[in-house]
């Protein structure tokens, strides 16, 4: 972060009120963007009472997947929302998700918007690259063009910002932040009052995917209802975003006894859930834990300086959930009291309890949760059914459930023949796929990773009785989130499983000699120069639809390393993380290495395994790369990157 942001940043949310201001001169807009098609995409916010009169206005903007973005800073207290469009027609909008501490709003209206505007990648954006702003002034002036500036980009609480110099005003907040070509690259949030054209929008890479993050749909199905006010204390400059809310509070050392109910709201995905509020000291180490006799819990965490979701299912004693960790900042903290998916609707009895210190939190290989801990005995009842002699082909997307371990993951059921050996295989080219296997009369959860030929999974037993048994499509945690094409099989009898180091020797094998290199292990040490490619196997970065690859390296406190990244074929970006590295500018790089090749010089945190990520700046860009690590530091290029595309 190159400097705090003052605390006197202001929303720019117009409360309901006459004109009293002429419209501003618009300026030149940079080229390539067509103004007339780019203001029918963008609306005007309305956040309405209960009553259903007008409190505030902002601006709001339509994107390809047919949402409607904006500040969620703008629906703030509101009891219902609405949009007006260039043409003046209104209608009526819901909440699909939210996140305050983004503060993003994706919106939900009927039928097919008129136009709208396409993804950019804000991490491309150069300070001093020009962009352009259409928004809503005073809730009044629809359509009003604004040209600037990046000024800087800023990590604050984890999220990173664009300070712009493009003129703003109230009413503004939620606008598009285009860049040249007239993609979105920053959503409108902020400015500070006491200065000049400092505005400051929230970058977009990594809100795109938003309705996927469940608890961010959680916080938008909370958004609009009724709230009471929380009067600021004495002293205080602001009121943070979310302690508006009168959320019930649960403190360190306390336990609350409650009931989800069919009262409460639901998930898309039809499962209800609670919301509770926290506050912590930060660094603090304290533990969170969920119970239930009558439901299978889910515990999901979110709050400021967490770039995503916690979300953990049964890493507590037996189906319990467990979140133990220090917090960065004091909050406040929501806690979402949740179950799984199936069966749906669960519902009944809970405790929730906050102690200080930490837990043990037991990961899927060593978690003993059946269904003889709780109460739950129907959970493959609403589950797709595959028999024995069938192959089922399937795809895991991002829509999928996600482990806590960041891996996406699909049910299935079967029966087993009685007293027979079965074979389930799991196979797949686009990731490395993980079987498991419950069931209500298995000690454990059957596991494998590489037990069939190459990457592939297999599990061949003979089950105590026909079941039902449950059958988990997962994936391997590292790449995260793998999703792709899979074939499901299972056949009569028994065939090999390969166990151990003759597992992983095999699968490595066999990604060695395949353009497979998703699945593959690469690794490099300093003063080591490799050749490598980066293809269509790899890894599909959903944020930005760019290939990575990931090459593992060991690095010891304090020593200072540079990465270069140099290729012909694509633009080369790449990134370092791994302990001690929470994200932000300073582990990432794009065009420093000259000629549009990239090189990062970096300090290791803390003494552990790192991955070094290819990447490319390009969507779908592929071909050859040299990766080099090199002791010490080296100048970076102040070249700019003009190579010729095709």
């Amino acid at each position: 972060m190159r400097g705090r942001i003052p605390s006197i940043l202001s929303a720019l949310v117009v409360i309901a009120a006459p004109m009293v201001s002429q419209k501003p001169a618009a300026r030149p807009a940079p080229t390539g963007i067509d103004i007339p098609t780019a203001r029918k995409a963008v609306v005007t916010i309305q956040a309405l009472d209960a009553g259903g009169r007008l409190m505030a206005s902002g601006t709001g903007f339509f994107v390809t997947e047919g949402y409607v973005l904006t500040a969620r800073h703008v629906l703030e207290d509101a009891a219902g929302c609405r949009i007006e469009m260039s043409d003046g027609q209104q209608m009526r909008c819901s909440v699909a998700a939210s996140d305050s501490v983004k503060d993003v709003a994706m919106l939900t209206v009927p039928g097919t918007p008129p136009v709208t505007l396409r993804w950019g990648s804000s991490e491309a954006m150069k300070d001093g690259a020009d962009v352009m702003v259409i928004s809503n002034p005073l809730g009044q002036l629809p359509g009003t063009v604004s040209r600037g500036i990046i000024s800087a980009s800023r990590v604050v609480n984890g999220t990173k910002l664009l300070q712009i110099s493009a003129a703003i005003s109230h009413g503004s907040s939620g606008a598009p932040v285009l860049n040249g070509k007239g993609q979105v690259v920053g959503i409108v949030r902020s400015t500070i009052e006491q200065g000049q054209s400092l505005n400051f929008a929230t970058a977009t890479d990594a809100i795109r995917n938003l309705s996927n993050d469940a608890g961010a749909v959680a916080e938008g199905q909370a958004l609009l209802s009724s709230k009471t006010v929380v009067a600021a204390s004495a002293g205080s400059s602001r009121v943070s975003p979310g302690t508006a809310v009168s959320l019930p509070q649960i403190s360190i050392g306390q336990s609350i006894t409650g009931t989800l109910s069919a009262g409460d709201s639901l998930y898309p995905d039809t499962t209800y859930f609670k919301m509770y509020q926290f506050t912590t000291t930060p660094g603090r180490e304290m533990t969170i834990d969920l119970s239930s006799n009558d439901f299978d819990p889910v515990l999901i965490i979110r709050g400021e300086g967490l770039a995503q979701s916690i979300v953990n299912d049964d890493g507590g004693p037996g189906c319990a959930s467990r979140v133990s960790q220090a917090f960065l900042s004091n909050g406040p903290y929501r806690i979402l009291v949740n179950t799984t998916a199936s069966p749906v609707r669960q519902t009944g009895r809970f405790t929730l309890s906050l102690s200080d210190g930490s837990k043990p939190v037991q990961d899927r290989s060593e978690n003993d949760c059946t269904t003889g801990t709780r109460t739950v005995t129907t959970g493959t009842q609403n589950l797709p059914v595959i028999g024995v002699g069938e192959t089922i082909n399937g795809a895991l997307t991002s829509s999928d459930s996600l482990y806590p371990d960041n891996s996406y993951f699909r049910f299935y059921q079967f029966t087993a023949p009685a007293g027979r050996p079965v074979t389930i295989d799991l196979t797949s080219d686009d990731f490395d796929p993980v079987l498991i296997v419950r069931g209500s009369d298995l000690d454990a959860s059957i596991i494998n990773d590489d037990g069939g030929p190459g990457c592939y999974s297999r599990v061949s037993r003979t089950f105590p009785s026909t079941g039902p048994y449950r059958i988990l499509v997962n994936t391997t945690n590292s790449p995260e989130r793998q999703t792709g094409r899979f074939s499901l099989t299972i056949t009569d009898g028994s065939k090999p499983v390969q166990e151990g180091s003759a597992a992983g020797a095999d699968c490595t094998s066999r990604s060695s000699s395949s353009s497979a290199s998703s699945t593959a292990t690469h690794s490099i040490d300093v003063g080591q120069s490799e050749e490598g490619a980066l293809s269509r196997s790899d890894v599909l970065l959903n944020s930005d639809s760019t290939y990575a690859q990931a090459w593992t390296i060991q690095g010891r406190a304090g020593q200072t390393i540079t990465i270069d990244l140099e290729s012909d074929d694509f633009d080369s970006y790449l990134f370092l993380r791994g302990p001690g590295i929470s994200g932000g500018r300073d582990f990432q790089d794009d065009d420093s290495g000259g000629n549009c090749h990239a090189r990062l010089t970096a300090t290791f945190p803390q003494t552990g395994e790192y991955e070094v990520v290819v990447n490319s700046q390009e969507h779908y860009a592929t071909g050859a790369f040299t990766l080099s690590v090199t002791s010490g530091s080296k100048p970076k290029s102040v070249q700019r990157c003009s190579r010729s595309r095709q």
